[in-house]
C-alpha cells in the first residue's frame, strides 16, 4: 500500500515551504522516523521525517526556489507507475486561478486596443505555449519566450515566470539596468508581516537618554573576574527582563480582539543573518543570570546564522531588542514584531556633555527607543517599563545582585 509524504507546516507562519535538498533517492527503502529531506521554512531550513516505511518511488523535484504549499504531496512510498507528482492538485488549481487572472487582465487590455487605431502586433511568438497576457507583455517589452521555460501545465509560460527570469531583455528604448533578485522565502515572509504589523498595529514611540558610565564599570568589573566575557547587549537583556517583570501590565499581547497576559518574561534578540532578519528567545529572562543569558545568546546566534532554529526557539516572546549600535547608529525605532506588543531598541553609547551639580561632565549616554502596540499599552504604562528599565542600566548593581550565577566582584 503506498504512502504520501507531505509538506509539513513546521512553523505557526509557515504556509509554503521550498524543498532545499533530498536526502534521499528514488529506490531507496526508508523507515519511519528517517531523515529524508532538508525543507525551506519562513525561519530556517529543517530537516523532515518519513513519516511511514518502504521504498521510495516518486520524489518531487528539489528547488529551492519554488515554494510548495503545506500539505502538498511531495514524496510516495512504494507509490505505483501511474502516480505522479508533477503538479499536484492543489498547484493545479492555483495555476488554473493564474492563468484565469491572466486571461481576464488580456481581455481587458484588448478592450481598451479596439478603441485605438495603427496597432502593430508581433505574431513571432505564436507557436509558443505562453498565456495571453505573457505574449502581449512579450510583444511590449521585446522578450525572447523562445530562452524562457514555462513552469505552467505542459510548459506553458505564465506571466511569473517572466517576472522570474534573471535574463529578462528589455525594450531597445530602454537603457538602463532591469536586473532584479528573486526574494528568498524569508524575506518574503519578513515584507509580508512588517507590512502587516505597520498597518494593523497602532505603533506609538518613547525615547530615553540613559547615562550608563555605571553599567561600563560594572561590565569591566564582571569581566575582570569572570570566566564568561559578558557584552553589554546581554545586560540590556537582563535589565529589560527586569523591568518588564517590574510591569507585569506590560507582558501582554493583542491576538483575535483579546489581550492575553504572560507569566514568565521571553526576551527576544534580534540576530542579523544573510536572508534578513530572525529572533531567538531567551526564555523565563527573570530568573536567569548572566551568564546563562549570555551563553544562550551565543548559542542561539550559532543555530539562527545556520537556520537551525527550531519553532519553539523563534516563535511567541514578551518582547524584543534590537540592537545597532555596533554599526554606529546612535538612535532608531523598530516595528514590533506580532503577537508581542513592544520592541526596544538600542543604539550606539556615545561620550556627551552631561550636567551634574550646575557642572558640566563628560557621560555615556545610551538612547533606547521603545515601539509599544497602543492597542494594550497606554502612554503611561510604556513610559513606566522605559523609565524602570532606564533606572536599572543607570544604576545597575541590582543587575549583578539578580544573577544568582555570577562570580564574585
Amino acid at each position: 500500500m503506498s504512502s504520501k509524504i507531505l509538506m509539513p507546516a513546521l512553523s505557526p507562519t509557515m504556509s509554503e515551504g521550498a524543498i532545499n535538498k533530498w536526502l534521499v533517492k528514488i529506490g531507496d527503502n526508508v523507515k519511519a522516523g528517517d531523515i529524508i529531506a532538508e525543507i525551506e521554512t519562513d525561519k530556517a531550513t529543517m530537516e523532515v521525517e518519513s513519516v511511514d516505511e518502504g521504498k521510495i518511488t516518486h520524489l518531487l523535484e528539489e528547488n529551492p526556489n519554488i515554494q510548495v504549499p503545506v500539505n502538498s504531496v511531495i514524496a510516495i512510498i512504494d507509490g505505483k507507475e501511474s502516480d505522479s507528482l508533477e503538479v499536484n492538485s492543489l498547484t493545479k488549481d492555483m495555476v488554473k486561478d493564474e492563468i484565469k487572472s491572466e486571461d481576464k487582465q488580456v481581455s481587458k487590455s484588448n478592450e481598451k486596443q479596439d478603441t485605438k487605431k495603427d496597432i502593430v502586433t508581433d505574431t513571432s511568438n505564436t507557436k509558443i505555449k505562453a498565456s495571453p497576457l505573457v505574449k502581449k507583455i512579450s510583444n511590449d517589452q521585446n522578450i525572447d519566450l523562445n530562452k524562457i521555460n514555462g513552469s505552467g501545465p505542459d510548459g506553458r509560460i505564465i506571466k511569473r515566470d517572466i517576472e522570474s527570469n534573471a535574463a529578462l531583455k528589455i525594450s531597445s528604448e530602454q537603457k538602463i539596468s532591469q536586473d532584479f533578485i528573486v526574494p528568498s522565502m524569508m524575506r518574503k515572509v519578513i515584507a509580508k508581516r512588517t507590512t502587516d504589523a505597520k498597518q494593523q498595529i497602532p505603533h506609538f514611540y518613547l525615547t530615553i537618554e540613559s547615562n550608563v558610565d555605571k553599567l561600563i564599570d560594572l561590565r569591566k568589573k564582571i569581566n575582570e573576574n569572570n570566566s564568561i566575557k559578558i557584552s553589554f547587549n546581554d545586560l540590556i537583556v537582563k535589565a529589560l527582563g527586569m523591568a518588564m517583570k517590574k510591569n507585569p501590565n506590560t507582558n501582554v499581547y493583542w491576538q483575535d480582539n483579546k489581550i492575553y497576559q504572560l507569566q514568565d518574561v521571553d526576551v527576544s534578540v534580534a540576530v542579523a543573518i544573510d536572508e534578513g532578519l530572525i529572533t531567538p528567545i531567551i526564555k523565563a529572562v527573570n530568573s536567569k543570570g548572566l551568564n546563562e543569558i549570555s551563553l544562550e545568546i551565543r548559542e542561539l546566534a550559532k543555530l539562527a546564522k545556520t537556520n537551525s532554529l527550531t519553532p519553539k526557539q523563534y516563535t511567541g516572546g514578551s518582547i524584543t531588542v534590537s540592537n545597532l549600535g555596533m554599526f554606529g547608529i546612535s538612535e532608531f525605532a523598530a516595528i514590533i514584531s506580532p503577537p508581542q506588543a513592544s520592541i526596544l531598541a538600542v543604539g550606539k553609547i556615545i561620550k556627551k556633555p552631561i550636567i551634574q551639580n550646575d557642572s558640566v561632565n563628560v557621560g555615556n549616554i545610551l538612547k533606547s527607543t521603545l515601539s509599544a502596540d497602543h492597542r494594550v499599552l497606554d502612554g503611561a504604562v510604556a513610559g513606566k517599563l522605559l523609565k524602570d528599565f532606564n533606572d536599572i542600566i543607570e544604576d545597575p548593581f541590582e543587575i549583578w545582585m539578580n544573577s544568582n550565577d555570577m562570580e564574585v566582584i
